[in-house]
């Protein structure tokens, strides 16, 4: 690990060192089986909508607003599933602000940190995640696998981002079966929709995945589409946007329209 996800590795595990005090036996909810991350249907590219306050790269995304807000907006314009960032230091994100999402909508949700530890899978499977995201940059081969064992276990998805062909191939190795390539390099922080392109045709088939950063646009949405991409994960244009219901809209009407 270098740089910014050598940071991140630090922070996570000052975070999960106060968790294990306030969640000393993470509780397992009283409620149904969380809903399935993926396939969500056989109708396109499907939008998982996500919730951040802000973003080592643009600083506070939401100013006064309420992120709670959110989940009722992704909701009514037709979201897949919902993804939370529940890391705090660079983020903005809580525990509190998963579960307040998770009271606020009935779609999947995905745990969005940077997991070192497997206590980190419990405790979102615990609090109805339905998927915990793994990124294969900061994990050691032995951890990756583990990490997904303890997911299986817990019975909830593992979403393993990758970034270049490297990291696909040991995600493979891991026994990975969903896979989100990102386009954001975490090293320099720069985007490209590139790295979707190139990636794409080196997923195993069978493998689902997903596009994740710099999908801006329908017309991204529908690009991602058409490479095979069953969903998109798409945070800092809609949470800044105007009108994110109608931006989402139009991104969930992209996404069909290319199947």
């Amino acid at each position: 690990m270098t740089g910014f996800l050598e940071k991140a590795a630090h922070s996570a595990r000052a975070n999960v060192a106060r968790w294990r005090d306030t969640y000393p036996d993470p509780p397992v909810m009283d409620r149904n089986p969380p809903p399935l991350f993926l396939p969500f249907d056989d109708d396109g590219c499907g939008i998982i909508a996500e919730v951040k306050r802000r973003s080592p790269s643009r600083g506070d995304l939401m100013g006064a607003r309420d992120p709670l807000s959110l989940p009722e907006v992704y909701s009514k314009a037709g979201a897949a599933a919902v993804s939370i960032v529940v890391e705090e230091r660079y983020f903005g994100g809580s525990t509190e602000l998963f579960e307040g999402v998770r009271e606020k909508t009935a779609l999947p949700l995905l745990w969005k940190d940077f997991v070192v530890d497997p206590f980190q899978i419990r405790l979102a499977a615990a609090l109805g995640a339905s998927a915990v995201l793994l990124i294969a940059g900061m994990l050691s081969d032995s951890d990756l696998a583990g990490f997904l064992e303890t997911a299986r276990e817990t019975g909830i998805r593992a979403l393993v981002e990758i970034h270049d062909s490297v990291e696909l191939e040991r995600a493979m190795a891991a026994g990975a079966d969903l896979l989100g390539v990102n386009n954001r390099d975490l090293v320099t922080l720069e985007v490209d929709l590139g790295v979707s392109e190139i990636l794409a045709s080196k997923v195993p088939q069978g493998i689902q995945k997903v596009s994740e950063s710099g999908i801006r646009t329908p017309e991204d949405v529908e690009r991602m589409a058409g490479l095979g991409y069953r969903a998109v994960l798409v945070g800092e244009s809609l949470v800044t946007a105007q009108d994110a219901q109608g931006l989402l809209g139009e991104m969930v009407k992209a996404g069909k329209i290319s199947f």
